[in-house]
């Protein structure tokens, strides 16, 4: 490899990206021998640069090659004649069959993958390989494979296994049997991975552990995993310590792809925990890298989640959009900075995938239909299940979110069971098959399922974690409903009432308009994708008049026109319940509209005005009505009631958790008792979340949500 290419490529983009293939070229006339040729190719490859001139004098000069026309394949994947000439080769030299299979897998043509391996020549010297990749096809084909000896069977088997039967089924054949596995690299790495995506960190510990054992110390691979562990489980001080025995930090140009992105990893988990610079380094580190290894996915989603954390979203979209191998990376980028119709516009189809990749396609076109409130595409676009136990649990899931978000636990449920059976440890799956048994009234069931989640979390982060609204929510459902408590009485059993029972808006008979008065509040630096929150309210809404108020403005207000929370706000230390205090005050006395910052408008509320006195949301997870956009006609009873109701609650308690005390718990109970009045009822628009998300996308994941300064 050439060492000075690869620190120039690191550093910055090339000048000239097409001069190293054209020195190549002078070199192969020259007289340039065949490993160094297909060495310097696989570098530009590597680093994404172009081939040509070299690889066509290459492929003319050593017409014998496999590994050149493969890589012709790599560099040119639309090219049907690059494809052909690969199989001209292999077939030529009856050898090497796999290669040209996993090709045409690689391009959605599973049919011709596995026809090419279908009558394998045992004289050919690649015959144990070619089998073993036909044995594998037919795995990740959905379909019963031969039996396959020898070590590289015992992976196989244990994939169709996971494959067929599910998680559950792995894991108690790992149990039995995993003491006669043999030490082979690969096969334990794979378990690993495998017990990592199943949330099983017990075994996934385990199986290191017995890796390790089997292995020289200080084994490469064994470390590695190690390192993948510690960042998997938030531990970035061991993963740091791990990694810093195998990188050169003066030569990062060096690091192998996963190197990179551990490192990467790395920061963004000690950026989360206060590093002031993480972010920057994040962000010069993973745009360097991608620049080395473009062709690598993991450090593709790397550098895309670092620019989610450091530039503005506006020119984030507009880059993604024009981003023509961006992808379902791109497309899931775009619906989590609020942008689903455009991640819909720029998702590819399904045709050139693999089966697995295409079924994950699906998932993400669901996703991005249910993000814009549109269940019914959404359901469409999920399809039926596939018959493939991993990718079926994924499916399991998607199907229960849009079920639950259409209020039906029964089908979210049906979803749910036999997936659970399977794959007992997706924390996913777990939590939807909790709001189900929620919402069927089932608080027994839901609680248990929050426990086994909790046992999960604390077998990966090595500490219980406290209790959330989710546990809070239920466990006063089920204790209301054990003493007899009335849905007056409980946040959980008034939101579990919304989200069964929404009530009908009801034209009210008097009432002027909401004023049209757009508030926000933040307190701190306003990063880039806060700014473009402020400008698209703007924007949608340029009759408003926009005010940002932080704490010292707020304080202001309240001295001025709610006197009586002055010393309540004050005396609050956590941002988001000094912010819950001022809009209930701001809407009770003066109403119109408070929007969270990150609540991005794809289109103006204004049409949810029309006529009524209040606009709310009832909330898409257990139906408590949400505070992150209100609007309202000033001086309702409703508002009053709830701005006497927080300030009792505050004051009883040295510790309040914002959700619970002065946000959506608080609420839902005001909001129901205002539903039950007749006088009150009129003109209460309760929107569903579906509803909310055809015109705003909500709780767009700003960076500060991943560290100590969210309000959790």
């Amino acid at each position: 490899m050439d060492d000075a290419l690869s620190c120039r490529v690191w550093t910055a983009p090339l000048d000239d990206p097409q001069g190293p293939a054209e020195d190549l070229a002078a070199r192969i006339r020259g007289g340039g021998d065949y490993p160094q040729a297909i060495a310097a190719l696989r570098q530009l490859a590597h680093h994404g640069l172009p081939l040509e001139p070299a690889l066509s004098l290459a492929l003319g000069t050593w017409g014998w090659s496999i590994d050149l026309a493969h890589l012709a394949v790599r560099a040119q994947p639309d090219a049907e004649g690059a494809l052909a000439e690969l199989g001209r080769r292999v077939t030529a030299q009856n050898r090497r069959y796999a290669l040209w299979a996993w090709a045409l897998w690689g391009k959605g043509r599973s049919a011709e993958a596995r026809a090419v391996l279908a009558d394998l020549d045992p004289q050919s010297d690649s015959n144990k390989a070619d089998r073993e990749a036909a044995v594998e096809l037919a795995i990740l084909d959905g379909d019963t494979p031969a039996s396959f000896a020898g070590p590289g069977g015992v992976r196989l088997s244990l994939l169709h296994g996971w494959r067929s039967q599910g998680a559950a089924a792995l894991t108690r054949r790992y149990e039995i049997e995993h003491a006669g596995f043999p030490a082979r690299p690969g096969l334990w790495s794979w378990l690993i991975e495998a017990f990592v995506v199943e949330r099983d960190f017990t075994h996934a510990r385990h199986a290191l552990a017995r890796f390790a054992m089997a292995q020289p110390p200080d084994h490469p691979e064994v470390e590695s995993q190690r390192i993948r562990l510690a960042l998997d489980c938030d531990d970035a001080a061991t993963a740091r310590h791990l990694l810093a025995r195998q990188l050169d930090p003066q030569a990062p140009w060096r690091w192998n792809p996963r190197q990179h992105a551990q490192h990467l990893r790395c920061l963004l988990i000690e950026a989360a925990q206060g590093d002031a610079d993480g972010y920057s380094k994040l962000r010069d580190h993973a745009k360097a890298a991608f620049r080395l290894y473009p062709d690598t996915a993991l450090l593709r989603g790397l550098w895309h989640g670092a620019r989610e954390l450091t530039e503005d979203w506006d020119d984030l979209a507009q880059s993604l959009i024009s981003d023509i191998n961006g992808g379902r990376d791109a497309a899931g980028l775009l619906g989590r900075i609020g942008c689903p119709d455009d991640a819909l516009r720029v998702l590819p189809t399904a045709e050139n995938l693999p089966p697995d990749e295409a079924q994950r396609l699906r998932f993400r076109r669901a996703e991005l239909h249910l993000r814009r409130g549109d269940l019914p595409a959404a359901q469409t676009a999920l399809g039926p299940p596939t018959k493939v136990w991993p990718l079926r649990a994924d499916h399991a899931y998607w199907a229960a979110e849009i079920a639950l978000a259409a209020r039906d636990p029964d089908a979210a449920l049906a979803a749910l069971t036999p997936a659970l059976d399977r794959h007992p440890d997706r924390m996913g799956l777990i939590l939807n098959a909790s709001r189900a048994a929620f919402l069927s009234g089932d608080f027994d069931a839901s609680l248990a399922h929050l426990q086994r989640f909790k046992a999960l979390k604390t077998a990966e982060l090595g500490t219980p974690p406290p209790d959330d609204l989710r546990d809070l929510i239920v466990q006063d459902a089920a204790q209301a409903t054990a003493q007899g408590l009335p849905e007056s009485q409980s946040p959980g059993l008034a939101a579990r009432y919304f989200a069964l029972h929404p009530p009908r808006f009801a034209k009210p008979d008097t009432g002027g308009p909401i004023p049209q008065l757009l508030a926000h509040y933040w307190e701190g630096q306003r990063s880039a994708p806060v700014e473009r929150g402020i400008r698209a309210w703007q924007a949608q809404h340029p009759q408003f008049t926009q005010t940002l108020f932080d704490a010292p403005g707020a304080a202001r207000w309240i001295a001025a026109h709610a006197p009586e929370l002055s010393s309540l706000f004050d005396n609050l230390t956590q941002p988001a319940a000094r912010a819950d205090v001022f809009r209930i005050g701001l809407l009770a006395h003066q109403g119109g509209v408070f929007a969270d910052l990150d609540e991005y408008p794809r289109a103006a509320i204004t049409p949810w005005l029309q006529d009524a006195r209040a606009v709310l949301v009832i909330e898409e997870g257990h139906g408590t009505i949400a505070n992150n956009f209100i609007a309202a006609l000033p001086d309702l009873p409703l508002f009053h009631r709830l701005k006497q109701r927080i300030a009792s609650r505050l004051a009883a308690t040295a510790t309040p958790y914002a959700w619970w005390d002065c946000g959506p718990a608080q609420v839902t109970l005001e909001v129901l008792a205002a539903t039950r009045s007749r006088a009150e009822a009129a003109g209460l628009r309760l929107l569903s979340q579906a509803d909310y998300e055809q015109r705003v996308s909500t709780n767009l994941p700003f960076a500060h949500k991943r560290g100590p300064d969210h309000w959790r």
